[in-house]
């Protein structure tokens, strides 16, 4: 019994080392300063909508300390179209991200209510992938 106790600390041991390892390591990633993803605004009722759609503007921000690099920008549906204007967010600066929605996209005819989401993927550890919601109501 002692032997399967005695064979059991080098695991343990292993197992320690390694999970304060990982402790370390993710903390010295906030601490040096990892980029950080800030979206303004991260929601949007538009209330109604004609079947024109809409067009708007979001502000992407860095709010890190390194460079963000934007790894991809995809939508919930195919009427709605996101465009970044820069893959690459120096810290403290910011860049555009284009929003279009379109319902004549669409196979069938929206009327009433809608929410689509925009998908961001980025390099920031903390939030690796954001969301921005969109809601609104189609009229004729």
């Amino acid at each position: 019994m002692n032997e399967q106790k005695n064979g059991l600390k080098p695991v343990l041991a292993v197992a320690t080392v390694l999970i304060a390892v990982s402790a370390v390591y993710g903390i010295f990633s906030v601490l040096s300063g990892a980029p950080r993803i800030e979206i303004s605004p991260d929601t949007m009722d538009l209330g109604d909508v004609t079947k024109d759609g809409f067009n708007y503007t979001f502000t992407v921000r860095n709010t890190g300390k390194k460079t963000l690099e934007i790894d991809k920008v995809s939508t919930s549906c195919g009427c709605t179209l996101a465009n970044i204007d820069s893959d690459k967010i120096s810290p403290g600066g910011s860049t555009g991200l284009h929003v279009t929605f379109n319902p004549k996209l669409m196979e069938e005819e929206v009327k009433g209510k809608i929410s689509r989401i925009i998908f961001i993927k980025s390099s920031d550890p903390e939030s690796p992938e954001v969301e921005i919601k969109i809601t609104a109501n189609v009229v004729s």
